[in-house]
């Protein structure tokens, strides 16, 4: 609090003073000169700004500093959000310092709904979204913790933060190298968020786990959901398990139909370290129909039955490249070659003379549930094995 207001031309000075301060700190043209903060302004308050009202606000503030006209108190709540500062510091014309409630931080705007404030504060050059607060947290991690689908569809609707490059098999390696298109500050600046989108892929699986929850098919598309990003270079014997999420499991085993459908669809990859692509499924499908099995999920027989002809076309496959045989009666041999690679169910067959291959994921479910299509699926499995194992192909 204080005890009396400043003189209306001091508080006129001090609003020109906090309007240049803003702009050198920012660089944000909203900010250059008077004439363009009201139209900010005017603009925040969902104004016409075309007209003749830019205008008569300049010489308003101009009328405050050089006539000692009076302040409008309906003015001072776009002025403390813009200029980031409290009523009682414009008031007593900078001699009061308070805490001010529209001070925008990373925890508020993550909980907010205002896509305009959004927009706001994107657009600004302070770059609150690209850096972390006092508790080292960024406006994404936020986001989560908020459950904010709506903040998070318009960040990647505006192509304003991204998970997955156009082409992701060109650049990713641990993470899909994700990134954003908010502007940098000048050179000296850190931006944690840009560090994180780059070279982290648990941001993507917690977006993906948000998207789930809101039955947002076209975001889970945009996020790649049912790829990682090791498939596009070293699907045979990478580390898979690294990418294993138990939340967007269990998130996903209690979704919506739509969600599973796309889940339990069969993908094709494009990878760079070979021409053709290739078709697999999501590598974590088996644990998630687990889960749909103990939570009674209805849908957990139609997306067992899509595993079980994914697991079936690929015995053919790898069956009929191994019963290829080339030249007459006892000169007669073949040019198949097997891998199987235990750990991450990945199966890679080629008939060497043809150069014809497949390579993909076969699907296995682990716990010993008492079910003649889990049987099927898992016979598949145990036959391609046997035979990597008879032909003293590579098994790993």
């Amino acid at each position: 609090m204080f005890d009396k207001i400043a003189e209306y031309s001091e508080i006129g000075n001090y609003l020109e003073k906090l309007i240049t301060k803003k702009y050198k700190e920012t660089g944000d043209k909203r900010y250059k000169n008077v004439s363009q903060f009201c139209k900010a302004c005017l603009e925040e308050e969902g104004m016409d700004t075309t007209g003749d009202e830019p205008r008569k606000m300049s010489q308003y503030i101009s009328g405050m500093k050089n006539e000692n006209k009076a302040i409008r108190l309906k003015d001072l709540p776009v002025f403390t959000r813009l200029l980031d500062v409290s009523c009682e510091e414009i008031l007593s014309a900078g001699e009061v310092r308070s805490y001010n409630e529209n001070h925008m931080t990373n925890y508020k705007l993550a909980s907010s709904h205002n896509e305009k404030l959004w927009q706001s504060y994107v657009n600004s050059e302070d770059s609150i979204f690209l850096n972390p607060d006092e508790y080292d947290k960024t406006i994404l991690d936020y986001v989560f913790e908020f459950r904010n689908h709506q903040l998070l569809k318009y960040l990647v609707d505006k192509k304003y933060i991204w998970f997955v490059p156009q082409e992701p098999g060109e650049r990713c390696g641990i993470g899909f190298c994700g990134g954003t298109s908010i502007k940098r500050r000048p050179l000296g600046s850190s931006k944690i968020l840009e560090a994180q989108l780059n070279e982290n892929d648990n941001l993507r699986r917690k977006m993906i786990v948000l998207a789930i929850e809101n039955n947002d098919i076209d975001m889970l598309d945009e996020f790649r959901a049912r790829e990682i990003p090791l498939m596009y270079h070293k699907l045979l014997g990478a580390e898979l398990s690294v990418y294993y999420d138990e939340d967007l499991i269990e998130t996903a085993s209690r979704a919506d139909k739509s969600v599973l459908d796309y889940f339990s669809k069969t993908i094709t990859i494009k990878p760079t370290h070979r021409q053709a692509p290739f078709q697999c499924m999501y590598p974590f499908i088996g644990a998630m129909i687990e889960k749909l099995i103990e939570h009674n999920n209805p849908y957990a027989d139609t997306v067992l039955k899509r595993c079980i002809k994914h697991n079936k076309n690929t015995f053919d496959k790898v069956n009929e490249l191994r019963c290829r045989r080339y030249g007459e009666g006892k000169n007669a041999y073949s040019m198949f070659k097997l891998h199987f690679y235990q750990d991450n169910n990945v199966v890679e067959a080629y008939d060497m003379k043809q150069n014809d291959f497949i390579v993909t994921n076969i699907i296995r479910m682990n716990k010993d549930l008492d079910s003649e299509s889990i049987k099927e699926l898992n016979s598949y499995y145990d036959k391609i094995l046997d035979m990597a194992r008879e032909e003293g192909n590579y098994v790993f």
